[in-house]
C-alpha cells in the first residue's frame, strides 16, 4: 500500500482529503504546518507528498525547498495544493521540482485522488 504524507493546515479539509485517500486504498500520514515536514518525510518515506502552500510555521513554498536539497527526501514526488493560482507562485514551485499542483477550490475530491494516481501511475 502506498503511502502519502498529506500537509494541510485546515483540519476539515485534511480530514475529507484523508478519508478520500484511504477509500482509494493509500496510507495517509498528516501533518498542519510546515515545520515538519521535512522530518516526517525521512522518517515515513511517503512515496508522495502533497503540499499546502500556506502553512503556519513555515510556508509550504519553504518546506519544498528543504525537501528538494536533502538526498533523502528530493526524489518524492511533490503535489502542490493551494488556493493561490498566481503564476509566480506557480512557476517558482515548478523550478523547485513540484510534480504538479492544483487549486483547491477548481477540484473535488475525486478529482484530487485522480491526480494522486496519476503522479503515482497508478490507474
Amino acid at each position: 500500500m502506498k503511502k502519502i504524507l498529506l500537509v494541510e493546515d485546515d483540519v476539515i479539509l485534511c480530514g475529507a482529503m484523508e478519508e478520500a485517500l484511504k477509500q482509494a486504498k493509500y496510507r495517509v500520514v498528516t501533518v498542519g504546518n510546515g515545520s515538519d515536514v521535512l522530518v516526517l518525510a525521512k522518517k515515513e518515506k511517503p512515496d508522495l507528498i502533497i503540499l499546502d502552500l500556506r502553512l503556519p510555521k513555515k510556508s509550504g513554498e519553504e518546506a519544498l525547498t528543504e525537501l528538494k536539497s536533502e538526498p533523502e527526501t528530493k526524489f518524492i514526488p511533490v503535489l502542490v495544493s493551494t488556493q493561490k493560482d498566481d503564476l509566480e507562485s506557480i512557476s517558482r514551485c515548478s523550478a523547485l521540482g513540484m510534480q504538479g499542483y492544483f487549486i483547491k477550490s477548481d477540484y473535488s475530491l475525486d478529482s484530487i485522488v485522480a491526480e494522486v494516481k496519476r503522479a503515482l501511475g497508478d490507474k
